[in-house]
């Protein structure tokens, strides 16, 4: 009877089995289910345990429960549990087959030094990675099931002796307002918890046990998600992405230099087009005569003005970059190196770019991918054409006045209520020195991030 309202509810799934052995029934979904823990937790004991008095006498299964309520038995079975029942008792137990990568290097945030492991799409593995660098009763994950058909488990970390708990309120919160269909990865989780349009990022994304690891010490709240190898972690601030991980395995003077490099990187590649830009067409008396007959020299023969030149060429590398992403890895490199030199030095030739353009373009794009992150790029990108037509419109008028409102913009950000830019603005020198420069013999205290907001928001 409960084999056919199963087989009702599962539409006739192929995937669905029934088997009877003496008298006990087992019902399981092949496709999640492992072969070896069916016959280990439950054939074997039905087998040699014909007379038995309760059933659980006869189940090995480390993961057993009694049900009582059918209602919940298609929740089981999708999680990887098999049903057990006779006519007195009905229980199941968890067979869920490894359907898991192993731990293997990260791909995104490859490091020369620190550790080479990398989260998987296992959330219990992923956890277990976490709770291997930090055995602490203080660390706590409560788990949350977000989706109405994916039933895709979610679990919130944070350390409740270091972590602002105004952070961790506000979190629940959100999670628990989630009422979508599914929630596939943890990417659309991110666009969930932040649905603002900032074009900078305000939750880092990391796929790097021991950042999220150093996250949580720091007071921060972490988000890891069945069937995704990414964590979340908030709030994320803008220093947060000049400083990765890979950078506490450097020696700190070398560290330091790489930092503002980082930072001059993330300027230059905003604004560099859009100066060259308004200096050329609009303000030529700001720069040496020399270098200025320089430029014109290069430009001779190009028939087309320079504000066409660069949006021209930043589109075509935007698709060459876009192309080394989507193509298999094995050629995509090959594919971009052999657009940006065929097409640029064919561009060149035919007079339709001037050598100078491609030396502008080709320095933003190289600048803006100092950066790990993916949305770190992509925002770059929004200012820089935002920067680029204030420039062609007004000339170095428009430059500074789009300059002024990015860093304005900039400043009136938020992450979990807490200003982007901390510890620019507001400005905490005592912070900003640890986060931008590092000393050899350095101390960690819990509870800096929180303490330090907490000492500039009074």
């Amino acid at each position: 009877m409960v084999y056919q309202k199963l087989k009702k509810d599962f539409n006739n799934s192929s995937d669905l089995k029934y088997k009877e052995i003496n008298n006990i029934r087992v019902v399981f979904l092949e496709s999640i289910c492992s072969s070896d823990k069916l016959n280990d937790y439950i054939f074997r004991g039905i087998t040699l345990n014909k007379n038995y008095f309760f059933l659980r006498d006869i189940i090995s299964g480390p993961m057993v429960v009694y049900i009582t309520d059918y209602r919940l038995v298609k929740d089981y079975l999708l999680n990887g549990f098999a049903l057990i029942y006779d006519d007195k008792d009905m229980l199941v137990c968890e067979v869920k087959g490894n359907l898991y990568r192993s731990v293997n290097e990260p791909l995104a945030e490859k490091a020369v030094n620190g550790p080479k492991d990398s989260f998987n799409e296992s959330i219990l593995m992923n956890l277990g990675l976490i709770k291997r660098r930090i055995r602490s009763e203080h660390l706590i994950n409560e788990d949350y099931t977000l989706g109405r058909k994916t039933k895709n488990k979610v679990s919130l970390l944070y350390l409740d002796d270091v972590a602002k708990m105004k952070y961790v309120k506000k979190v629940k919160k959100s999670l628990e307002r989630i009422d979508i269909d599914g929630i596939i990865d943890i990417e659309i989780l991110s666009q969930i918890l932040n649905p603002s349009i900032n074009p900078l990022p305000t939750i880092l994304k990391t796929e790097r046990p021991d950042t999220v690891c150093s996250a949580l010490l720091e007071g921060k709240i972490v988000l890891i998600a069945d069937n995704s190898p990414y964590a979340l972690i908030m709030p994320a601030f803008f220093v947060d992405f000049i400083n990765p991980q890979s950078d506490k395995y450097v020696k700190s003077v070398n560290v330091n230099f790489l930092k503002i490099i980082r930072f001059l990187c993330f300027i230059v590649s905003i604004t560099l087009p859009a100066m060259y830009i308004s200096i050329v067409n609009y303000n030529p008396e700001s720069i040496p005569i020399n270098l200025l007959l320089s430029f014109q020299a290069g430009r001779s023969g190009v028939p087309f003005p320079s504000a066409f030149e660069a949006i021209f060429m930043i589109l075509l590398c935007t698709i060459l970059r876009e192309s080394d992403i989507r193509f298999p890895s094995n050629y995509g490199s090959s594919i971009s190196i052999l657009g940006a030199l065929i097409l640029g030095e064919a561009a060149v030739a035919a007079n339709v770019v001037s050598p100078i353009m491609i030396i502008i373009i080709g320095i933003t794009f190289v600048t803006g991918l100092v950066f790990n992150s993916g949305d770190v790029i992509d925002g770059l990108r929004y200012y820089r054409f935002l920067l680029l037509f204030s420039a062609i419109l007004f000339g170095l008028y428009g430059f500074f006045i789009g300059l002024f409102f990015i860093i304005v913009h900039l400043v009136s950000m938020n992450t979990l209520d807490e200003p982007y830019m901390f510890p620019i603005a507001p400005f905490e020198p005592i912070y900003l020195l640890k986060t931008f420069f590092r000393r050899n013999k350095e101390t960690k205290r819990s509870k800096v991030l929180s303490n330090n907001i907490n000492k500039v928001s009074k």
